[in-house]
């Protein structure tokens, strides 16, 4: 997948299992067996994931929710999705 910007739109990839573990959210990619965690702020935009999302949306979110300028969260939400991406757990739509 090439790397995403903010005019991407993603979603949860369908073939990964979650569960929350204390503070943080447990993720498996069933097809390749890798597990990948999340804390709080990282949950939070895995459940927004589960429709397509435009990545500029998404930051607008966050960013309500969360005390956090516009230029951070968007390098810091775009660093999470493309690793997120990297990984297998989000699809571009």
């Amino acid at each position: 997948m090439p790397e995403l910007t903010l005019d991407s739109t993603v979603v949860r990839a369908e073939d990964v299992m979650a569960s929350p573990v204390d503070d943080e959210l447990v993720m498996m990619d069933l097809e390749r067996g890798v597990y990948y965690s999340l804390d709080r702020v990282g949950a939070d935009i895995w459940n927004r994931l589960a429709q397509p999302v435009a990545v500029a949306d998404l930051c607008s979110q966050l960013m309500q929710k969360y005390a956090v300028d516009q230029e951070t969260c968007e390098t810091d939400v775009l660093a999470v999705l493309n690793d997120m991406a990297a990984n297998g757990l989000l699809a571009e739509v």
